[in-house]
């Protein structure tokens, strides 16, 4: 078949699944605009695509809301002859398409919204190719931000000290703790990380640093405002009295600049340099090879992400969490990035409360996890990494 042919094929079969899915929302939608504007014989109409909505996709629902007016008795004209000015901008949340109506006449106006649940695309059925292994490393009453376990010590990092704990006969007996001293108040949704590399211990907290050697244990604190090491790939400098990185990056990629984000990471996978970041306005993005643009939005991931390296499949997998509130059970699931797509590669493993943290662990192969179970009311300590499917 013509390429090009085939290219318009696609875009025709784009816009009748379009028309069939949101014919409905359309007319609702239309005759809203019109309800507000008085009944206009004559209108203008332009349109803003602010949304993950594909290029046909947007084409075909702007052609049907324009066939919705003219089926309205209503002309579209030019804004020097029309009776009103309507601007809609086509947006959403992490659960619904969010259609907006800014109806100007005169020097008044108006707004009509419309929210339609977002449809899933239809996909192939795939069976799981990896398995998500997981293992309980530690619980306590109090908050856990971070941790670090080499097998034979464990360090937890909490709101005003880190604990260290050494394996006796295969249980953690407490050694010592090291205070966080921090001029500032903690903001309500603390974060901190916890980096230990050889003799040297770490912890980044909202504009406070902390750091000194493992043997013998010994720390000072300081205020700074210093970029947080996130993973050996990624540094961001963090927002101190909120629970973000401002989207500020250094290290590698000082200089460059991303939309603010909760959770990040960085990978070389093959020849590509790949970038993902759970953004703050509850969509996650995809950067290739460069930060100048993403290749791909997601809107329906958690705040929470990390990536893992494995010997199964493309040999990086994104751990993700679900969009959900502090009261309700996370689940994680592992992704893959292939042709610019995420695609889910493993069943998704259900926690026992929300996660609260998600931060690369001692190696590229170890994801570390903090979990406030539902049942226990303890804060919980996760070890996550990946397993090939046997099939």
């Amino acid at each position: 078949m013509c390429p090009l042919l085939f290219l318009l094929l696609s875009r025709c079969m784009a816009q009748q699944e379009t028309t069939s899915l949101w014919q409905s929302s359309a007319s609702e939608f239309v005759q809203a605009i019109l309800s507000r504007a008085g009944s206009p014989s004559a209108i203008t109409v332009s349109f803003e695509n602010v949304s993950t909505l594909a290029s046909a996709d947007y084409d075909g629902l702007r052609k049907l809301l324009l066939a919705n007016f003219r089926n309205s008795g209503v002309r579209l004209v030019k804004a020097d002859f029309s009776q009103a000015e309507v601007q809609i901008t086509f947006s959403e949340d992490w659960q619904n398409y969010i259609w907006v109506a800014n109806i100007k006449q005169g020097t008044g106006s108006q707004v009509a919204i419309k929210k339609v649940v977002r449809q899933q695309k239809a996909s192939t059925p795939r069976a799981p190719t990896l398995t998500i292994r997981r293992n309980m490393v530690w619980q306590q009453e109090t908050p856990i931000l971070d941790f670090f376990n080499d097998g034979q010590n464990l360090y937890v990092l909490e709101p005003d000290q880190i604990a260290l704990y050494t394996s006796d006969a295969g249980q953690w007996r407490s050694r010592q703790t090291l205070a966080v001293a921090h001029e500032r108040s903690w903001p309500r949704d603390l974060r901190g990380r916890l980096q230990i590399s050889g003799p040297q211990i770490a912890a980044y907290l909202p504009g406070t640093l902390c750091s000194g050697a493992i043997v013998p244990p010994a720390m000072q604190c300081r205020s700074s405002d210093d970029p947080w090491q996130i993973d050996q790939n990624l540094v961001a400098f963090f927002s101190p009295a909120r629970n973000f990185f401002t989207g500020v990056l250094a290290g590698h990629s000082a200089g460059e600049t991303v939309p603010a984000f909760f959770s990040g990471a960085a990978m070389q996978n093959g020849g590509a340099r790949q970038w993902v970041f759970a953004g703050t306005d509850g969509r996650a993005r995809l950067f290739l090879n460069g930060l100048t643009a993403p290749v791909s939005t997601i809107p329906d991931w958690g705040s929470n992400i990390v990536a893992v390296q494995s010997s199964c499949g493309t040999g990086w997998q994104i751990l993700i969490s679900f969009p959900n509130d502090l009261n309700h059970a996370d689940a994680v699931q592992a992704m893959e990035i292939q042709n610019r797509e995420a695609i889910s590669v493993s069943a998704a493993t259900e926690l026992s409360g929300p996660l609260l943290a998600f931060w690369p662990g001692e190696n590229p192969q170890i994801a570390h996890a903090v979990v406030e179970s539902l049942t226990t009311g303890k804060y919980e300590a996760w070890s996550f990494s990946i397993a090939c499917t046997q099939l």
